[in-house]
């Protein structure tokens, strides 16, 4: 698995196709802005099936910490 490699994804937001370039932290929560709507997203890389990555995208919440 070479986690160094362009992954794409849709925007939840938009649903545009966004792409991400560089080495990863696996299972990190990463933010990243959409290419079209500018919407906050975060990311979370994860092992999938057959040494695929998968992104976990969601719209990032400004929720203040307790």
């Amino acid at each position: 698995m070479d986690v160094s490699d362009q992954l794409e994804y849709l925007c939840p937001h938009c649903g545009s196709l966004n792409q991400l370039v560089g080495v990863i932290d696996m299972y990190r929560e990463q933010t990243a802005f959409c290419q079209h709507c500018r919407t906050k997203l975060e990311i979370v890389p994860a092992n999938g099936l057959d040494k695929i990555i998968n992104l976990i995208v969601t719209v990032a919440e400004d929720t203040p910490v307790r």
